[in-house]
This record gives structure tokens, sequence and C-alpha cells, in this order.
């Protein structure tokens, strides 16, 4: 089965993380298997996020999309997602969405608190490119043949 673009821009990003830092990706629920619902479960677990990153100094949590177009839905985020991130007051905890525009090969960073005050104030249903350019941190992605080398060092620095 061929890999999605959303589990090779998680691959992408997981390999971008400079040595030294700590990356764990939280495991998925148990409600699909192989692609299919699984009828038969009655609780899944519902991450908070995709994945951690703890730096020297920082534990970021990080939430990642990968959507083609110059949007991304707020459909795309779970309630219990932004909910919980962006309740999190720790000097040392950060919390982020990764959005990637895949056919515009940008990416930016944004904070878990500017993403729900925009889902509760904007008219649209979505993050237009042009909010994420504005409030957010961009994420240089180096095109190696195929696939992504990200400079999350800098993004790491700049999100302190």
């Amino acid at each position: 089965m061929a890999q999605s673009e959303g589990k090779r821009f998680e691959e992408d990003i997981k390999k971008s993380v400079p040595s030294g830092y700590f990356y764990y990706r939280f495991k998925d629920g148990t409600g699909n298997f192989n692609g299919a619902k699984n009828e038969n479960v009655r609780f899944q677990a519902k991450n908070i996020c995709d994945c951690e990153v703890f730096t020297e100094e920082y534990l970021f949590l990080i939430e990642l999309k990968s959507h083609l177009g110059t949007s991304i839905p707020f459909a795309c985020i779970r309630n219990n997602q932004i909910e919980e991130m962006a309740k999190i007051e720790h000097k040392k905890i950060k919390p982020y969405f990764i959005f990637n525009f895949r056919d515009k090969e940008k990416t930016y960073a944004i904070e878990a608190q500017k993403i729900k005050e925009f889902m509760e104030t904007a008219k649209s249903k979505s993050f237009p490119i042009k909010w994420c350019e504005e409030n957010g941190i961009e994420i240089i992605g180096t095109k190696k043949k195929v696939r992504y080398s990200y400079n999350l060092e800098k993004f790491f620095n700049e999100a302190v």
C-alpha cells in the first residue's frame, strides 16, 4: 500500500529533528485498522497531538497537517486537540500546529492559542495560507529529489 502524503510529511518532519533532541510520535488509536473502521472498539485514545519534541530546554507538542490548496479546513482538527493544546500555560511547553501546504511548498508553525482564537472569530471554516504567513513561523523546507528536509532547528529557536 502506498504511503499517504500526510504520513510522508510526518516522516520528513521526524527525520528533520536535530540530533540531540528527543522525538516521540504518539501511537494512533485503535479505531482504524488497515484503513477500515473497527466497529468492535468501544473506547479509543484521542491523542492531544501527533508528536512531541524535547529540545535542550523546551517541550514542543506538535500536531501536523498537510493539505493541497491555499487553505486548511477547520474540520481536520479534532476538538480535543485544539481545546487541550490551547489551554497549556507552562513556560517550558510550546504547543504548535504545523501546517504544510503541499502544492505551494510552504510550511508554517502556529501556536495553538492563535489557532483556537482564529477558529472562534473567523467567518471562514479554514485557515488561509495568507493568515498562516502573518501569524506563524515559516519552516523552510528543502526538497531533496522528492522528499523534504525541514529546518526545525531554526523553528525551535524562533518559537521560544
